[in-house]
């Protein structure tokens, strides 16, 4: 009896934390908290399931920070979860949130980065300005791969400090810190790389944080002498000496997440867009470039102006596949044509932050942004653009796993699916309800009003939504589709004055299209469920056919049978085949069915020139 009480008087050791954390138990690590404080999550489940850009796969480790605290450490990438900060107190750990500035918040980083490219090394000095308030300690946040070997304060004095993993702990006091810091830089196609080819941190914590707040920095960067470095906001300068390349950029708009590379980029301008490349052809960055005018002059016109003069592509084959917003530029794993989706992250995610800790929301309005450009864009016919590119609502499995407001990355990969998928199509039922012109209107607002430097999240774009659409129910609507998870079920009948719907589950606010279909013709009809009738009127007496939602825009479950002919699909399903000549091109189908020899040519998609592959010579004829 007295053993058990005093085992019970005393917190778990380290070491007895990292068999935990090594074992992923996620019951024995949360046996170790103190209550959390209402709306503060477990942070160990995602031990269990992963971050939403699979943090945790290389594993979990504890590690001893000074006296007091443990930090449950892993390999990071951006955009994800962070490492877990634990406080002793008695017997039991207090969890400190990522998101607690502990009183203190850099103001401006002034960078300065050397690549050290044989030993695949970057090495830095950053000196930070901060506001602080109260006394007591705070934390930097960096990635674990890089090591503090001095601090010191605006008159040079040593300032004391412990690290574990990527936490830093010091204490209150100087209002300007230079951190002299250094790693080793090899996980590509995760987070940072440096090779002999390439020299990238893109996804990589690489510079210090507080609470994941947005700051503004001035970086210089010191790279080989023939290798071009691509960086955030404005060039500065770019000098050329015996050795190395050193150039310095100014970027003046706060974000969260920073990203800067160099390696032997060629470079191709079309006026104030540029793309950069080290494998693709000048015609093909040319292209690229090219794209960006009429997606950024959109923009610039539905959201209000960019902060930048331009916006650039960089293709990195370091970075693997997909793409990365810089909010200047973007950092892609080979081009991918015309992409509205990244340009968009200059304002959601850019202008406005997210930290990612809460929601995806910003990937949310990337999405739907897209589509707003590929329908309202000034490129072609806008009628018939909004029926080719309207936003579809179709539910998946996984949006019943968590609410949409409250899908922060540490709920996993359906933080990802609610930010990238069912986010976009509740503002696609949004516009579909309240109309483009409101729905971008508030957008705009929110751009203009929302304080610079301070993350946002979808209860400050609903505020503006509810002001400027009086009378409609749209708490009611956020409520439904963003508080709580799941999606709209319900089959559909004729009634004697109109339609009846069954649900499934529960009821939804939310907009539905009919299609009427007489002798007369065919009429759309938008109508509004409250979420308390099962039926609503229309006049379809000698109706032929009543479609409910033919365009499949609400977020509901989409039957194989209502699934159109998609000549994308078809396309996909098609052996391919390109010209020898030109394998720069459509490079981004690489392994997606393609052939290495034409033979017949009936059957397969097919890319290339008559002027270097004859048969498709009479193809083009």
């Amino acid at each position: 009896m007295l053993l058990s009480l005093l085992a019970g008087l005393f917190a778990p050791t380290v070491a007895e934390i990292d068999r935990l954390a090594r074992a992923r138990d996620v019951v024995g690590l949360t046996a170790l908290l103190a209550p959390l404080p209402t709306g503060v999550r477990n942070p160990f489940p995602v031990l269990r399931t992963g971050g939403a850009y699979d943090v945790g796969k290389f594993g979990w480790k504890a590690l001893g920070l000074g006296s007091e605290y443990v930090v449950v450490s892993t390999p990071l990438t951006s955009e994800d979860v962070g490492e877990v900060l634990l406080r002793r107190s008695g017997s039991k750990f207090v969890y400190i949130p990522e998101g607690e500035s502990l009183g203190a918040r850099i103001v401006r980083h002034s960078i300065d980065l050397r690549f050290v490219v044989p030993q695949k090394r970057a090495e830095l000095t950053d000196r930070l300005t901060l506001e602080t308030t109260g006394e007591g300690s705070f934390v930097l946040r960096m990635s674990p791969a890089y090591r503090v070997s001095a601090i010191t304060d605006q008159g040079g004095k040593p300032v004391s400090f412990a690290q574990a993993g990527g936490v830093v702990l010091l204490r209150k006091g100087p209002k300007e810190l230079t951190v002299r810091y250094a790693g080793t830089v090899d996980l590509p196609n995760y987070a940072g790389s440096i090779s002999d080819t390439e020299a990238t941190l893109v996804n990589d914590y690489w510079y210090p944080m507080i609470a994941r707040k947005p700051a503004p920095y001035d970086i210089t960067v010191r790279a080989p002498k023939a290798w071009t470095t691509v960086g955030q906001g404005e060039r500065v300068s770019d000098d050329v000496g015996a050795t190395e390349r050193t150039t310095k950029f100014r970027m003046d708009l706060p974000v969260v997440y920073f990203s800067v590379s160099s390696g032997p980029y060629k470079t191709v301008s079309v006026g104030p867009y540029t793309a950069w490349s080290p494998r693709l052809s000048e015609a093909r960055m040319q292209a690229q470039a090219e794209t960006y005018a009429p997606i950024m002059e959109f923009y610039g016109k539905s959201f209000g102006p960019s902060p930048f003069a331009g916006f650039g592509a960089l293709d990195s084959p370091q970075y693997g596949g997909g793409a990365l917003e810089a909010y200047s530029y973007a950092t892609y794993g080979g081009f991918w044509g015309v992409d509205a989706h990244e340009p968009a992250h200059t304002w959601w995610g850019g202008i406005i932050n997210n930290t990612y800790l809460d929601s995806f929301w910003n990937e949310s309005f990337a999405v739907f942004s897209d589509g707003l450009y590929h329908r309202e864009g000034p490129i072609g016919d806008v009628a018939e653009k909004r029926l080719a590119f309207a936003s579809e609502g179709g539910a998946e499995d996984d949006y019943n796993q968590v609410a949409v407001q409250y899908a922060g990355a540490d709920k996993g990969p359906a933080a990802s699916s609610m930010g990238y998928g069912k986010g976009a199509k509740v503002l696609g039922m949004l516009e579909q309800w309240l109309g483009t012109e409101l729905v971008v209107k508030a957008m705009r607002e929110w751009i203009a009003t929302h304080p610079k430097g301070e993350p946002g999240d979808w209860p400050d774009f609903e505020r503006i939504v509810t002001r400027l659409a009086p009378g409609k129910d749209v708490k009611g609507f956020f409520d439904d589709w963003l508080r709580r998870p799941g999606y709209a079920e319900f089959s559909a009948s004729r009634s004697a004055d109109g339609v009846e719907l069954r649900w499934k589950g529960s009821r939804y606010r939310m907009p539905l299209e009919v299609l009427v279909e007489s002798s007369a013709g065919r009429r759309f009809t938008a109508v509004w469920l409250d979420g308390k009738s099962d039926s609503f009127a229309l006049p379809i007496a000698g109706a032929k056919l009543v479609s409910i939602d033919p365009w499949r825009k609400a977020v509901r479950k989409v039957a194989a049978d209502e699934e159109p002919m998609s000549v994308a699909k078809a396309v996909e399903d098609l052996p391919k085949f390109v010209d020898p000549q030109h394998r720069d091109w459509m490079t981004e189908m690489s392994g997606h069915g393609v052939t290495r020899t034409l033979g017949d040519p009936a059957g397969k998609f097919i890319v290339g020139s008559p002027e270097t592959l004859p048969a498709m010579k009479p193809l083009c004829e």
